[in-house]
């Protein structure tokens, strides 16, 4: 997924300066984690925060947060099909924003 979605997204490469292995490794971690606590209002917003704050020394900006976005939605419907309905990609994209919009927010107050 991480590979598919710089090749869908090369104008972001260049914001992250880890071993591209390590940064797929980290980002499948950190959607997991927020995947697996999205029934757990309390604590899917504490592991938001957290990656808000290890992501303060990049620009995360509206523009980018779209990129990202709609890379992965684009990647899940191409990978699922006809499986993801069009109210399921519409939860997955409300949920990308919900987190990019929260990392600009740590990034706007505490940066």
């Amino acid at each position: 997924i991480y590979a598919a979605l710089f090749d869908a997204a090369p104008s972001l490469q260049s914001l992250f300066k880890t071993p591209r292995a390590v940064m797929a490794m980290r980002f499948m971690n950190g959607l997991n984690q927020m995947i697996t606590a999205v029934n757990d209002p309390k604590a899917l917003k504490i592991i938001v925060e957290t990656l808000g704050f290890q992501h303060l020394d990049l620009e995360v900006t509206i523009p980018r947060v779209i990129i990202f976005r709609d890379a992965i939605t684009e990647l899940i419907s191409v990978e699922v099909g006809s499986r993801v309905t069009p109210r399921a990609a519409d939860g997955l994209a409300t949920f990308l924003n919900y987190v990019g919009g929260s990392y600009i927010y740590v990034r706007v107050k505490y940066s």
